[in-house]
């Protein structure tokens, strides 16, 4: 039902752009190249924008954000004209990937925690313990 909503709130939004007719995608959940670029792109920007020093709230809005502007691309451009550019129409299940992507990340970064580990720094004047008498 939210997705629903979501999508009449991107038509309204775009109604005064330059166009060609809003696009729906013609496709399916099964895994295919472009689902696999919409999980593995909103895992990578995910981890991007935590490690930019965003906080989670604006790193899971600015990821999932810039998912969803791409669809709108898409509905908006269509490939035929544009190229790799345009896209093939708004489709929920790209979205679905995203998010897939997305909580992946957020999970993987809640269950994994890094050890900062003692780096030696060799050979630096800030207190390193490199012999240069050998």
């Amino acid at each position: 039902m939210w997705y629903k909503i979501i999508m009449v709130l991107l038509m309204v939004i775009t109604i005064g752009y330059p166009r060609q007719q809003w696009r729906w995608a013609n496709d399916s959940m099964e895994m295919t190249f472009d689902k696999e670029a919409h999980l593995a792109g909103s895992f990578g920007l995910y981890y991007m924008f935590k490690y930019k020093g965003f906080s989670d709230k604006e790193v899971l809005l600015y990821t999932f954000g810039l998912g969803l502007l791409k669809e709108v691309i898409d509905a908006n451009l269509p490939y035929e004209k544009y190229g790799r550019i345009g896209g093939d129409g708004f489709s929920k299940y790209d979205l679905a990937y995203n998010t897939i992507g997305i909580g992946l990340a957020f999970s993987l970064d809640r269950l994994w925690k890094v050890e900062k580990k003692n780096v030696r720094n060799y050979g630096h004047s800030n207190g390193g313990s490199f012999d240069r008498s050998r």
